[in-house]
């Protein structure tokens, strides 16, 4: 059974005048521990994309499947439950809370989900030590470099072990050695975890580190030689 299954998905944002076509029949699977990119130019439906199969948006039509749930059939308590259980989140601008520790912040998924503060403590320690910020736990985010961050922000998206890692251009705010030291923590982590990964970029090296590759342009999937 694949981790992502999502087929012929139309996000459809305003009406009249208004009216954007986001995607337009966008379909995709992630088979359990495949690593795949979306790569695309800006605007062209790659983070609308990555938004529907996390569960934080819904479709105007098709259908989504995560880890065997059909999303389309959960209201939003149950979407709540899937993207807290099952799904791990990383963005582009990190969404640290600043009041937090780095080790608070890692552990906060753990926390939401009722897990005793003790145990959360201890797994964000493990976790921050597997991306190389076991100096850094007591420091908040004002208190570190970009790369140390979105490394942090990586450990906060795998601590609750989920079936689907989803990075939205998890680099696109770093320098190059930065973006390249977060994209070696993912792919180590990745093999290390069997952690299925959806990426969107617009970086063909970051992309290269993907098993497979989707292409999108003006909320289509289009062919590699495009």
């Amino acid at each position: 059974m694949p981790t992502l299954q999502a087929h012929d998905l139309h996000r459809v944002y305003g009406s009249g005048d208004s009216r954007v076509e986001a995607l337009r029949g966008v379909s995709l699977t992630v088979a359990g521990g495949e690593f795949l990119a979306v790569v695309g130019p800006s605007g062209c439906g790659k983070t609308t994309l990555l938004h529907l199969c996390g569960g934080m948006d819904r479709a105007t039509a098709g259908t989504i499947a995560v880890d065997g749930v059909a999303l389309g059939d959960l209201d939003d308590e149950a979407l709540t439950g899937l993207r807290r259980e099952r799904v791990g989140f990383v963005f582009q601008f990190f969404n640290l809370l600043p009041t937090l520790t780095l080790a608070e912040n890692i552990a906060l998924p753990l926390l939401l989900a009722g897990v005793s503060p003790a145990e959360g403590t201890a797994r964000a320690r493990e976790g921050a030590e597997r991306v190389g910020l076991g100096h850094r736990l007591a420091h908040f985010p004002a208190q570190v470099s970009g790369g140390e961050l979105q490394r942090a922000a990586v450990a906060r998206a795998l601590i609750h072990k989920p079936a689907l890692l989803i990075a939205d251009e998890p680099t696109g705010n770093l320098d190059t050695e930065s973006g390249q030291r977060v994209l070696e923590v993912l792919r180590t982590l990745h093999r290390e975890t069997g952690v299925a990964v959806l990426l969107a970029t617009h970086d063909a090296l970051i992309a290269g580190a993907a098993d497979r590759v989707l292409r999108m342009r003006d909320g289509v999937e289009v062919p590699a030689t495009l």
